[in-house]
Order: structure tokens, then C-alpha cells, then sequence
């Protein structure tokens, strides 16, 4: 009898399913799976045969490149206000990376706790911005359950990955909201970044949806092309699409709407610039297929 499920989690032995009966069972992939389908991805909705093993995928309705992950309905971006610093580089970056597998995101800083009030007015002035553009923000601490409670509300019945720099905490906030996890936390610190402990995308049943865990990185690269970063830079698609020209990459191009927002001060000048790195970054080619349309890519969760 067939049995669907979703992917949790990959094992030596295969691949751990939450089956819809609330059974997690390890299940191997069929040999003769149509290899149109392509691999197996963590957030897979996933069919098995009467020997448990995966003989189709299902279709998906979005795809994460990094962390490679599938079928999430909303992403927590979560960057510390210190150890490691504040970057509006690298939220701007995991934004975009949201933005472009169509994933709905809000941002949690963690370690609020631990930054001074100086940090904290500078921080705050960024996140007003981000406001301004929709984005939902938590500002947790060890010792802040009130913020916790209303994360769990906001991810509750949900599929709902976090992501973030290493060292930001993703684990130690999964194991507040639910003390059933024990998820492992780096403790050591290294030229002021955390060890890796999350060693791929793992999800957990989480009060009637799922909860994932991610990686951490130091560091990574989007895998987008320069036009893709145009239209998906959290901010610009709405003002992309009064630009002069078509294909406008806004930077330095007389009649970009872009550029002209940034004067005007709707858009921050700071996430301009990140932009602009981020460009620099961007592969010249057309990365991978676009969407058809845009305007529902990445929309912020209220």
C-alpha cells in the first residue's frame, strides 16, 4: 500500500520520513526512480512502496540552493547583534537566497542581550528599514521567553527552516522553543566564529508543522545570476519595474528607478552597497531557470 511523507533528514542507510500516520521511518530510494525527478532533497514530499522505499517525488513548490532544501513555507534569517557582529551584508544575503527560492522570510536577532545599548541603537536604525520593507523581526536572548513564545506562534503549524551565519545561535533558539530538542550547539569560538555543529538540514515535527535546522557558514556564494540579484535584492522588485531600460541592473545606468529610490532615501543606501558586492559576486550568465514571474518571489512574511 502506498504511504506519502516528508523528507526529514539523510541517513547512511537513507532517508528518515515523517509519514503521515506520525511514524518516522528510514527509507531507501528505489533504483528504478525516475531519475527525471533528480536527488532526493531534505523537505521532499515523498511516495513508498509496500518495501518502504521511495518510488516518487512530488512536486515541489519551492527549492532553497542554500541550504538545499524543499517545500518551506516560511525561513527565519537569524543574525546576532554581536559574537558574531551585526552584518547587514550577510542578512541582505540570506534574504536574497530566500527571496529567490519564492520563500517568505523574517528576521530574528539573536544575543540581544549581549550588546550594548550603543550596539543596539545602531542595529535598530537598520532594522527600521527592514520594517519599512515588511519583514517581521524578533529580538531574542536566553532570557527572553516573550519573544520565544511569539516565534513559536509565528512558525506554529507551519514548515519553517532557520538560517544564519555559525555562531548566530540556530540551535540554541530550536532547543528553547521546544526542550524535546537537542539540537548540538558550538560552544567554541574561533577568530570570533562559532564551531560547526549543524552538519546538514535536519527537520523536527514542531506544533503541527516542521522545524528546520540548517547549517551554519562562515561564508557562501548565491548561485544566481546578475539579473536574478536584480529583480531579488530585498526592496528593489517594485522599483525595478519602473526602470528605463529592461534588464537594468542598477548600477550607474541614467534612468534607473533603483538609483533614483536610494537618492530619494526609499531605499538604504548601506543595503545599496551590499548590492553592489553582491553584483560583483553574481555569475554573468543566467544561472539557473527563471520564474515566470517575479512579483510573488520571496514575499515577506507580516
Amino acid at each position: 500500500m502506498e504511504k506519502k511523507g516528508k523528507v526529514l533528514l539523510s541517513t547512511s542507510l537513507g532517508y528518515q520520513v515523517h509519514l503521515c500516520d506520525g511514524n518516522n521511518i528510514i527509507a531507501p530510494r528505489r533504483k528504478n526512480l525516475d531519475i527525471r525527478k533528480g536527488n532526493i532533497i531534505i523537505g521532499d514530499i515523498v511516495s513508498l512502496d509496500d518495501n518502504n522505499q521511495i518510488f516518487d517525488i512530488s512536486p515541489r513548490k519551492n527549492l532553497m540552493m542554500r541550504p538545499r532544501v524543499a517545500n518551506i513555507d516560511m525561513a527565519g534569517v537569524i543574525v546576532s547583534a554581536k559574537e558574531p557582529s551585526f552584518s547587514t551584508f550577510l542578512l541582505d544575503k540570506y534574504l536574497t537566497s530566500c527571496s529567490q527560492g519564492n520563500v517568505p522570510s523574517f528576521i530574528i536577532i539573536s544575543k540581544w542581550d549581549i550588546a550594548s545599548n550603543d550596539e543596539k541603537s545602531k542595529i535598530n536604525i537598520f532594522l527600521k528599514y527592514y520594517e519599512k520593507l515588511g519583514y517581521s523581526i524578533f529580538k531574542t536572548s536566553k532570557n527572553n521567553p516573550d519573544e520565544d513564545e511569539k516565534i513559536r506562534k509565528k512558525v506554529k503549524g507551519k514548515v519553517s527552516i532557520f538560517m544564519g551565519q555559525t555562531g548566530v545561535g540556530k540551535s540554541s533558539l530550536i532547543n528553547r522553543l521546544d526542550q524535546n530538542f537537542n539540537r548540538a550547539i558550538g560552544n567554541e569560538v574561533v577568530l570570533g566564529r562559532g564551531e560547526h555543529k549543524t552538519k546538514e538540514v535536519a527537520f523536527l515535527p514542531f506544533l503541527g508543522g516542521y522545524l528546520g535546522d540548517t547549517p551554519g557558514f562562515s561564508d557562501f556564494s548565491l548561485t544566481l545570476s546578475k539579473d536574478q540579484l536584480a529583480l531579488d535584492f530585498p526592496g528593489f522588485f517594485d522599483y525595478s519595474q519602473d526602470c528605463k531600460f529592461k534588464g537594468c541592473l542598477h548600477n550607474n545606468i541614467k534612468g534607473c528607478a533603483v538609483q533614483r529610490a536610494v537618492n530619494d532615501g526609499n531605499l538604504s543606501l548601506d543595503s545599496y552597497n551590499n548590492y553592489l558586492k553582491l553584483l560583483e559576486e553574481a555569475s554573468s550568465d543566467n544561472g539557473f531557470e527563471k520564474k515566470s514571474s517575479h512579483k510573488e518571489w520571496g514575499r515577506k512574511t507580516k
